[in-house]
């Protein structure tokens, strides 16, 4: 760990440290359950969402396989799961690392989590679907943690098939 992760972990109180960490799993746990309309609530409601290849990232491209500019756009995605998008079904099981404080700023930390995603369809065949790193602003609010942004930065340029669930 850098001396400035180091420092900005010191920086965050077990509260602040226990809220994020809750807000981690809450992410994999709403998805990996199908509880969709309870993932635009762990955004602020200006909170992006954005999903980019590794490649991408490193270019500076910022465009990618999904983009939510606010909750509203998410709420909407959620929306288009439900009721338009076709797909073969699946879930996913998150594999969530933990997550590296990167700094603090005020009520917002930078920070970074590795993850891997395994889709299982409904053969009950199983693979790695997408592994990657999640890049994210946390908004703190007390003992409450959203997120301000996630960029989900996937380690690979190719899906199998189309990427209609959040990673």
């Amino acid at each position: 760990m850098s001396s400035v992760a180091r420092s900005a972990e010191m920086q965050l109180s077990p509260q602040a440290r226990n809220a994020i960490e809750r807000l981690m799993a809450r992410y994999g746990s709403v998805i990996d359950n199908g509880e969709f309309e309870a993932w635009p609530q762990l955004f602020t409601e200006d909170g992006v969402y954005r999903i980019v290849t590794r490649i991408d990232h490193q270019a500076g491209r910022d465009f990618g396989v999904w983009y939510c500019s606010n909750r509203g756009m998410i709420e909407d995605r959620v929306s288009s799961i439900r009721r338009v998008n076709v797909y073969e079904p699946h879930v996913y099981r998150h594999i969530i690392g933990s997550t590296e404080i990167l700094g603090v700023h005020g009520s917002e930390i930078a920070c970074e989590t590795s993850y891997m995603v395994v889709r299982t369809d409904v053969d009950g065949d199983m693979i790695v679907f997408s592994a990657g790193k999640y890049v994210d602003t946390v908004a703190l609010d007390g003992h409450t943690a959203l997120f301000r942004s996630r960029l989900v930065v996937t380690d690979s340029t190719r899906f199998d098939t189309l990427v209609a669930l959040p990673l």
